[in-house]
């Protein structure tokens, strides 16, 4: 019998945290090459002997340069908030707002995401690609509780709101955020009638 214990919890914080920071070191190293040097003129290697990582283990984090310099998270619905979503009984644009703020996870550094974008025009494209991949993910979920066209509608609203709220507030939680997001979308409806 063995006398080695295992420790589940605390292997899988040290594990996340040793995620985040491999994350953060390749964003890091591609945020300095693409800032000096655009995107054009930085490969995927330089970011990884930058950040001391290998090709293999930067398409683990980011799926392409572009994305790791602006350090663009993930764009997948979680199972736990879509089904939130699928059994929600509120109105679609309100539940649309709590599953994209517990999906969309902006960048946490946007002042900086929004230089480079400034500086290196370039990095529009790989901005919209991310956007678009979110959009299509809560999209896809949406069209399980309603129509195609009421779905589209509503994400295209709901997003919209996400864009805005980017612009307008710091960081806070995913509740703030979904309540930012109702505000924003209210809002639009107050213009849109007036």
């Amino acid at each position: 019998m063995s006398t080695i214990e295992s420790h589940p919890a605390g292997d899988s914080g040290l594990r996340e945290r040793k995620k985040q920071q491999t994350r953060h070191a390749i964003h890091q190293a591609a945020l300095a090459l693409v800032s000096d040097r655009g995107l054009a003129g930085v490969t995927v290697e330089e970011i990884c002997a930058d950040a001391g990582v290998s090709p293999r283990t930067f398409f683990n984090y980011f799926p392409s340069k572009g994305d790791a310099a602006l350090g663009l998270p993930e764009s997948s619905v979680p199972e736990a908030a879509r089904q939130a979503f699928l059994t929600a009984e509120g109105s679609l644009v309100s539940d649309l707002c709590d599953l994209v703020a517990r999906t969309v996870t902006l960048p946490a550094d946007r002042r900086r995401m929004k230089e480079l974008v400034q500086a290196r025009p370039e990095m529009v494209p790989a901005m919209l690609q991310w956007m678009a991949r979110a959009r299509l993910a809560v999209f896809t979920v949406a069209a399980e509780r309603t129509d195609v066209d009421s779905a589209r509608t509503a994400v295209t609203l709901v997003m919209a709101a996400l864009i805005e709220s980017a612009h307008r507030f710091a960081d806070g939680s995913r509740d703030e955020l979904a309540d930012r997001l109702r505000g924003v979308v209210a809002e639009m409806g107050r213009l849109a009638s007036a």
